[in-house]
């Protein structure tokens, strides 16, 4: 089986709230994603969905990608898409750095895997373990009083697992969890989300104001050795997103003690192939994760919704149904949503097709 051809797509998604907004007066309504068809001389083809949450939340450009991808498109044609890790060896020649790109492929290329062994991609991820995922809701920054209306709505619908936007000012913040902690129900787990907005004091005095709220504080500031800073000084358990970039980040985390949970963000860290070997770091380290992505569609959805159904229950935090955050649809055969959770079919591959009425192609590259 080889690559005959690699087709770029991209299409506008538009936020099914007011506004996403998060710390550091960061506020998006629309996103670019980019979706990526690989077709085989076998007749069967993959799909590859990344969509970066705007300009100034990752190292990543959505209006770039198309260019990276001109670049790698031309070194997978010819090769055996199923070869995953060859096939990552490759784009990893022809372009340093740039994960996302690269993970629009790599997934692609799991998707024809799973169709060609006839299996869905959870079972070549290691396994069925996590047949109904708990999902996280988040909240996003803004008035106190609309952040309670989301809280108790998602609450409503099912929703035990909340994240928190946090980023006004901190005593403003704390006086937020203050009033929202005491609706907060003893089965629930609740995140709060600094997106690397605060200096270490200002964390410090969070969490101490704060001493008698059980919660996770996510990214409290931006660097790695800040947030160790924090994570060493404070009684709240410390969850790592935007310092971990890469396996080398992970391991170093591991090896200070610097964090009690981490996002695993799939198309941050370059795709399924080398996800699943930070995943699997994790289990073994006793790393609870939240495996998700930046922003995305069905096809996003279902890429790390397979690494989540395949990761043992006591590693996995939760996981979210970024498909459902947005007012259309680029895909059918997105994962289901109920009562606060996800399923996945057992459909070969993602599972997932894209509605190319919905996409814009940019550019075909072609053996």
């Amino acid at each position: 089986m080889r690559i005959t051809s690699v087709e770029v797509y991209t299409a506008d998604l538009e936020y099914a709230g007011k506004a996403y907004a998060f710390a550091g007066g960061r506020s998006h309504k629309r996103f670019t994603s980019t979706v990526v068809v690989l077709t085989t001389d076998m007749g069967v083809t993959g799909y590859g969905e990344v969509c970066p949450c705007g300009p100034n939340y990752m190292a990543a450009f959505a209006e770039g990608l198309p260019s990276c991808l001109s670049l790698l498109a031309p070194v997978v044609i010819g090769e055996d898409p199923r070869q995953t890790s060859f096939i990552y060896e490759r784009m990893d020649q022809a372009l340093t750095g740039h994960a996302v790109a690269k993970a629009a492929i790599d997934i692609a290329c799991w998707d024809i895997l799973g169709k060609a062994a006839g299996l869905p991609v959870y079972t070549l991820l290691g396994g069925l373990q996590m047949p109904s995922m708990p999902l996280h809701r988040i909240v996003s920054l803004g008035e106190p009083d609309e952040m309670e209306a989301s809280l108790q709505r998602y609450r409503s619908e099912g929703f035990r697992h909340i994240q928190i936007k946090l980023g006004h000012r901190v005593e403003e913040d704390i006086d937020l969890i203050r009033a929202l902690s005491k609706f907060k129900h003893s089965d629930e787990l609740w995140v709060g989300d600094i997106n690397a907005a605060w200096r270490r004091d200002q964390a410090v005095r969070f969490s101490q104001a704060i001493g008698g709220v059980d919660l996770y504080l996510e990214q409290p500031c931006r660097g790695y050795e800040e947030c160790l800073s924090v994570r060493r000084r404070i009684g709240h358990p410390v969850k790592l997103d935007e310092s971990l970039n890469s396996l080398a980040d992970v391991q170093r985390a591991l090896c200070d003690d610097a964090m009690d949970a981490m996002a695993l963000k799939v198309s941050k860290f370059g795709g399924l192939t080398p996800s699943r070997i930070i995943r699997d770091v994790c289990v073994d380290a006793g790393i609870p994760m939240t495996i998700e992505d930046a922003w995305g569609s069905g096809i996003a959805t279902a890429a790390y919704a397979h690494l989540a159904a395949s990761t043992p229950a006591r590693a996995l935090l939760n996981t979210t149904d970024l498909h459902n955050y947005n007012t259309a649809q680029l895909a059918t055969g997105a994962p289901e949503v109920s009562g606060g959770r996800m399923t996945l079919s057992d459909r070969p591959g993602l599972g997932v097709t894209p509605d190319f009425s919905m996409l814009t192609l940019r550019d075909v590259y072609e053996a």
